[in-house]
């Protein structure tokens, strides 16, 4: 069957939320950004920021000095993950399967639901509207055979409200004469800058290069670079109930780098998601940490377990050296998340022989901890880690 993926972009959205949040922000350069430190960076900013020069990522300092009249607000992540939400249920009347993706940025497989609406275009035209009218975003549409394409589609749309389809086959020939940064894979600052060393500008360039050419230079990262260069992507659109991950993540009482207590708070977050796990018959094999500074700052790397230990001390002991290699900042941390993903039960072929296991100690450990913990409260026994963050 022909995929049909709409993606619907909705620009700068923590600022656009609050605009919603105090009409009287609207038409006002609007930046949101944490005030307590002097070396913050702009978060997310309004078009009319941007045309005084305020973008993401800038200093704070730099942007009060290009915009006098600039109005700076402070990040509130629940509101905007609420807001989310929001635009997702009303998008899902009109597709079976939804993504939220980062802020602002939602996918949806419209494939097979053209009886139901009379096209795809015209079922996304229609989304936007009810998202208009209901949630009072506005925003830019992309409609591919994949979500790579539809997403660059939707973020090369200037006009707010239109729509630009990109039909099956033409993936290559609408990526060509466009910026490699568009390219979702060229967003870190390394890549840009090799890219720009082999003055490689334009996606039509970068197509042009040999797949074991590239692989010299980037490694297992080129093959990345030339399919998403060819438009190829074969990702599904995956509602967040769908995806098979545990999510444990913490927002700081105050933001801190001090590295006892953010591996206290790690220690917490690895038990609970232990637990989880246990409770579903299940190991992860990849595990992701992000992190996130005071100044709006994201870092986030991804680590390969193949199937590692749900025993708490066993899994922390592999978590402590990755935490330090990810929190490279002198920065203050505000949030953290532990994700674990490709989760997989264990073999279902018993061993002939009795296997001893590699932890006895740490499991019996950690079985007693649960049984005290289901006769009392779960928070009268505790680790000794995680007192640190009291």
């Amino acid at each position: 069957m022909l995929r049909h993926i709409l993606h619907l972009r909705i620009d700068a959205f923590p600022a656009a939320v609050e605009r919603i949040k105090n009409p009287s922000l609207r038409h006002r350069p609007v930046a949101v950004c944490p005030r307590h430190s002097p070396r913050s960076v702009i978060f997310s900013a309004s078009a009319e920021a941007r045309k005084e020069g305020v973008f993401e990522g800038m200093p704070l300092v730099r942007a009060l000095q290009r915009c006098r009249s600039l109005v700076v607000l402070p990040p509130d992540e629940p509101l905007y993950r609420r807001a989310s939400d929001a635009v997702a249920k009303v998008l899902c009347r009109y597709s079976p399967v939804v993504e939220p993706g980062s802020w602002g940025r939602f996918y949806a497989d419209l494939s097979g639901t053209g009886r139901l609406f009379g096209g795809v275009s015209n079922a996304a035209f229609r989304a936007l509207r009810e998202v208009e009218a209901s949630v009072r975003f506005d925003g830019t549409l992309g409609l591919a055979s994949n979500k790579l394409v539809s997403g660059v589609a939707a973020a090369v749309v200037r006009s707010r409200g239109d729509l630009c389809e990109v039909p099956s086959g033409s993936e290559a020939s609408f990526l060509a004469p466009l910026r490699v940064r568009m390219l979702p894979a060229v967003r870190f600052k390394t890549e840009r800058e090799l890219l720009s060393e082999f003055n490689i500008r334009f996606v039509e360039q970068l197509a042009g290069i040999p797949v074991h050419q590239l692989a010299l230079v980037f490694g297992r990262f080129g093959l990345a670079l030339h399919r998403q260069s060819l438009g190829v992507d074969e990702t599904p659109v995956r509602s967040p109930e769908t995806k098979p991950f545990v999510l444990e993540e913490e927002t700081l009482a105050e933001d801190t780098n001090d590295d006892a207590v953010l591996l206290s708070v790690l220690y917490g977050m690895t038990e609970r998601a232990c637990r989880t796990l246990r409770a579903k018959g299940l190991r992860p094999r990849t595990v992701w940490l992000h992190v996130r500074y005071s100044d709006g700052v994201d870092a986030t790397r991804r680590l390969r377990t193949e199937g590692s230990s749900t025993v708490d001390p066993v899994l922390f002991r592999i978590l402590e050296p990755f935490f330090l290699k990810t929190n490279f900042r002198r920065q203050r941390v505000r949030y953290l998340s532990l994700t674990l993903t490709d989760l997989a039960a264990p073999p279902a072929q018993l061993s002939l022989f009795d296997v001893p296991s590699p932890h006895p100690k740490e499991e019996r450990l950690v079985r007693a901890v649960e049984a005290v913990r289901g006769k009392y409260d779960k928070a009268f026994l505790q680790f000794g880690r995680t007192w640190n963050k009291k």
